[in-house]
């Protein structure tokens, strides 16, 4: 056993410790323990997320075929409705229709077409006289009326002397027309002959040359009628058309009698000669025989 004196600590030097960088030393009886305080940082699990990309098929992209462009024609212009008309000394049957040549708004000449309504009012007339009769169809609004008028006359039958037209370039009609455009149409010539008391038929269509009246202008146009019936000088109670004589018959009806006469005049005067000539040869052969 050691004794106090042998152990004891005047010649021991203890080191003092740095209490800024080291944590306190603890003693523990007679012997010195240094406990040291290891920090173990243990590092945090990481965690592999594993993304799984898929990658799709590119998509056909499927371009449709273009689609063949129609090009519409143009419409024809629609044809004309027929129209009847009663103006008691005057029945007038016909479809018509106006093609003419009007200014436009650049000073340009372009045609037209139009046609005569068929539901057009008739407006003054003339019935009183046994040389000629008039009848007028008039249509459109009262700013701006419209009207053709048609004559008859009366020489080696009836005839139709000639036809006025009254027509304004309306802008609701034609766009493209210069403004406050009216013309005053005119054809004179003898049409519809017929025998007296019959009624003039044609339903081919006729086209008579329409021209300017103001400036004397040449040819600007033409009216072309069809489905045509119409009798003047009219008796004032008959009812319906008279007997009736077609236009195209008309251009014939003398050739075709002259023909037939002279074929069966001939046709006798064969006849005539070979009876002559056998009777002649009967005689003779009489005579010889006595």
């Amino acid at each position: 056993v050691l004794s106090q004196n042998d152990i004891s600590l005047k010649n021991v030097n203890f080191e003092t410790p740095d209490t800024t960088s080291e944590k306190p030393l603890t003693s523990s009886s007679s012997s010195t323990s240094t406990t040291s305080t290891t920090s173990t940082t243990s590092p945090k699990p990481t965690t592999t997320t594993s993304t799984t990309t898929t990658t799709e098929a590119p998509k056909t992209t499927t371009t449709p075929a273009p689609v063949p462009t129609t090009t519409h024609a143009p419409q024809p212009y629609p044809a004309p409705s027929v129209g009847t008309w009663n103006a008691t000394c005057i029945l007038l049957k016909m479809a018509a229709q106006l093609n003419f040549t009007y200014e436009t708004k650049d000073g340009n000449l372009t045609h037209g077409l139009y046609n005569i309504p068929s539901n057009a009012s008739i407006g003054d007339h003339v019935c009183d006289s046994d040389v000629y009769q008039t009848i007028q169809l008039s249509w459109g609004p009262n700013t701006s009326v419209q009207s053709m008028l048609l004559q008859f006359n009366k020489k080696n039958g009836t005839v139709l002397n000639s036809i006025q037209i009254h027509l304004s370039v309306l802008s609701e009609d034609f766009p493209d027309a210069k403004e406050n455009q009216t013309l005053q149409l005119l054809h004179r010539s003898e049409e519809f002959k017929v025998p007296e008391k019959m009624s003039y038929h044609c339903t081919r269509v006729q086209k008579f040359n329409m021209t300017e009246t103001v400036d004397s202008k040449p040819e600007v146009g033409w009216l072309s009628v069809s489905q045509v019936q119409v009798e003047a000088f009219r008796v004032a109670n008959e009812t319906g058309f008279s007997t009736v004589h077609d236009c195209d018959s008309s251009e014939t009806s003398d050739v075709v009698p002259i023909a037939v006469g002279i074929a069966l005049a001939g046709l006798i005067l064969v006849v005539l000669i070979s009876y002559l000539c056998a009777r002649r040869r009967s005689t003779s052969r009489g005579y010889v025989s006595f």
